[in-house]
């Protein structure tokens, strides 16, 4: 399966956004996105069904590849082209390290990747049946408590164009959304399904670009027309809302003319979904920082998190594969 410039038609090399041509704020922003979240380590296995008893079975494939919603982002725009970083806290156990060195390999920077000693770092188990890509899976979370803002961090801000949330570490993500606000800066917002919580929403309200899923963004606002969701999630400062909806695909709207909708792109065979939101998400946010409108943005995040659907693991697309 061929990589990205051989799947989508993109001409290679990638350009970092903000040094294109034509825009002439380049000089100011020395990171295209920094996201705060957490990273875990995947372990996913393919399996022919679930077990309900106990016993011995044999697996069809295995991967172990890194995993959550911001850094997953992450890595698709560094793929693409983008200089990121993660601001997040692990242990300093085995899985920790794995986390930081996929990241660093895949090109995501990871110096504000902070380590509590004696600490675990999120590990998941996660099985995909084989025959409809359902998962079941079984996670132990991060016993390290939340990062700090660090003088480094407050500069490496300070210079970003664009900062990614999703509601993880609440308090630095404040003092980081404040940062932003004080230089100008664009907050980006991914709302996953079941992440909804009232101490995030002042988080929500304070973004500019609002991609979450339907369940979310129903919860957010009470509602459950999508014409009516759709204009109580433009409540400024946003500048366009994205709803995704599984299978259905998702909608977009600027706050002006007719909402959008993108369809899901279908997939030949489906193995994995884990992470699929996450690609697309960092897909979308690779064409609006080059200036794409809405409905291309849409699109091509939608391509390639089908991409990454025919394969196990959720960075799959991001990874290289025999003979590509």
């Amino acid at each position: 399966m061929g990589m990205l410039h051989a799947c989508f038609d993109l001409e290679p090399p990638f350009t970092t956004p903000h040094l294109m041509a034509g825009n002439d704020m380049s000089a100011s922003f020395l990171w295209d996105v920094i996201g705060v979240g957490a990273a875990t380590l995947d372990d996913l296995w393919l399996v022919p069904d679930f077990q309900a008893t106990e016993g011995v079975h044999q697996a069809l494939d295995h991967v172990t590849m890194g995993g959550g919603p911001v850094a997953t982002a992450l890595v698709v725009l560094a793929w693409l082209g983008s200089k990121t970083a993660l601001v997040d806290i692990c242990g300093d156990d085995v899985a920790g390290f794995a986390v930081t060195e996929e990241l660093d390999r895949l090109g995501v920077h990871t110096a504000w990747v902070q380590r509590s000693p004696a600490a675990t770092t999120t590990q998941a188990v996660v099985l995909v049946r084989e025959p409809d890509g359902a998962r079941q899976i079984t996670f132990l979370p991060c016993s390290a408590g939340e990062p700090v803002l660090t003088e480094e961090l407050v500069q490496g801000l300070q210079s970003a164009r664009l900062l990614h949330l999703n509601g993880r570490h609440e308090n630095l993500a404040r003092e980081a959304v404040h940062l932003m606000q004080a230089v100008g800066g664009v907050i980006s917002w991914d709302g996953g399904a079941g992440r909804y919580r009232d101490s995030i929403r002042e988080l929500v309200e304070a973004s500019h670009l609002r991609i979450v899923s339907r369940e979310f963004a129903e919860r957010y606002t009470g509602l459950k027309d999508l014409k009516a969701v759709m204009h109580a999630l433009m409540a400024a400062p946003a500048r366009l809302v994205v709803i995704t909806d599984g299978i259905r695909g998702s909608y977009g709207w600027t706050g002006a003319g007719e909402i959008i909708h993108q369809p899901a792109h279908p997939v030949s065979r489906v193995v994995d979904t884990t992470g699929c939101g996450d690609v697309y998400h960092g897909a979308f946010l690779h064409g609006w920082l080059s200036g794409w409108d809405l409905s291309r943005c849409m699109e091509f995040a939608s391509r390639l998190a089908a991409q990454n659907a025919s394969g196990l693991g959720g960075r799959f697309v991001c990874h290289p594969q025999p003979g590509s």
